[in-house]
């Protein structure tokens, strides 16, 4: 697990759209650069920090440790489907990637099995430094692990009562929009919210992270798998998508409603509740989503 990278910066509305767009026009960028920045429009920290969101979330990927960034499939699917990413099914994509895409970051620590349904900045911080202090070496140092706990919470965590600001302003991280966790500003406390509506391939790409046999680009060729509601695949993708393991159920069967039993279903074997679906890649299921919706919007 890797702290820091971000700058202690949140993701801003519009900071992901001008990387992937950055990427897609020039095939690759290094965002410490100072060109970069200006072409971005923002300072050099920033430029850094949405370098490291691109490649944290698995929109962009660096072929060598410190080489430039380059656009994945999956930010190439973004970038052809909703480039400006205002679609929220594109923000719970890319929060499913950020859990599940192996880039070794904490994000996926905060939305872990074992985190509290409410807690505060102590809890947190307390913990996340039990998790990293190694048996024999240095610890990281704890103005570090707070700014990590400040930086992601504040990234996903809706402030409740929200502040009063000008609305061009526009200063909410776009992550707001899931509604995973929420900020109770009052006391400085955080708790678990009830998610935004949820796309299917959502969950297909996460549990198809979790039990990747083979990859592969077209569902009607991946391997089927076979994942039981009661196993720890199932209880590890219902926290990252805000849910319990029954919610994540009730998710999966409108899922085979909305995708069809041939990509996603529920079925009961021995008296045992599994979810049947295809080992995809992330940008496989996020082509299903966007080829799903556009067909929606045409029968419409």
């Amino acid at each position: 697990m890797k702290l820091g990278g971000h700058e202690t910066f949140y993701p801003r509305p519009g900071w992901l759209t001008k990387g992937l767009l950055h990427l897609h026009d020039d095939g690759a960028g290094v965002f410490s650069a100072p060109e970069t920045a200006d072409r971005l429009g923002v300072g050099r920290n920033m430029a850094k920090s949405i370098g490291w969101w691109l490649d944290a979330t698995g929109l962009a990927i660096r072929a060598s440790r410190n080489g430039p960034l380059e656009l994945t499939p999956l930010g190439t699917a973004v970038v052809e489907h909703d480039p400006y990413m205002v679609r929220l099914g594109t923000w719970w994509l890319v929060h499913a990637s950020a859990m599940t895409c192996g880039m070794k970051t904490s994000l996926p620590w905060f939305f872990a099995p074992r985190r509290p349904e409410r807690c505060d900045r102590t809890i947190l911080t307390e913990t996340l430094l039990r998790e990293l202090s190694p048996a024999r070496g240095k610890a990281p140092a704890i103005k570090t692990i707070q700014r990590e706990v400040a930086a992601v919470m504040q990234t996903w965590a809706v402030p409740v009562p929200r502040p009063r600001i000008d609305p061009e302003d526009n200063l909410g991280s776009p992550f707001h929009r899931l509604d995973l966790w929420r900020h109770l500003r009052g006391a400085d406390r955080f708790e678990r919210s009830e998610p935004t509506p949820t796309p299917p391939e959502a969950l297909g790409l996460v549990l198809s992270a979790l039990h990747m046999s083979h990859s592969c680009n077209d569902l009607r060729e991946g391997v089927l798998q076979d994942i039981s509601i009661g196993s720890a695949s199932v209880t590890r993708a219902a926290a990252m998508l805000g849910r319990s393991r029954e919610a994540l159920l009730e998710l999966a069967v409108s899922g085979e409603r909305d995708l069809g039993a041939p990509v996603l279903s529920v079925r009961t074997l021995a008296g045992e509740r599994s979810i049947f679906l295809p080992s995809a890649t992330a940008a496989t299921w996020a082509r299903r989503f966007y080829d799903r919706i556009g067909a929606a919007r045409e029968a419409a």
